[in-house]
């Protein structure tokens, strides 16, 4: 099972010198705050999109399992039909369900 980290929360970035209390400054925290609100909403548009894709992935997936397990149980019920008539083909003990058969060449 793999091991999931769990993200805490987002911080936000810190200036090392705390600004002047001006329109300025205010427009710069502005600035920031949007173009970050834009980070993350596009993340959150291409995390939809993987988890689509992802989603995809499992029912394809999910269709191709159902149909090998089909095709593994078809096998097991059919038994394998040989020439009888042919020399070039000589049956060895046989075991379990399985016969193994040897070629001249």
């Amino acid at each position: 099972m793999p091991n999931i980290r769990v993200r805490g929360n987002i911080r936000p970035k810190i200036s090392t010198m705390p600004r002047n209390n001006s329109e300025a400054s205010k427009q710069l925290e502005l600035y920031k705050l949007v173009t970050e609100q834009q980070r993350i909403q596009q993340e959150l548009v291409f995390m939809e999109q993987r988890v689509e894709q992802l989603k995809q992935r499992l029912t394809v997936l999910d269709s191709q399992r159902n149909s090998t397990e089909k095709a593994i149980q078809d096998l097991r019920t059919v038994v394998p039909s040989y020439p009888k008539n042919s020399t070039s083909y000589q049956p060895v003990v046989e075991v379990s369900k399985f016969q193994t058969y040897y070629l001249e060449y």
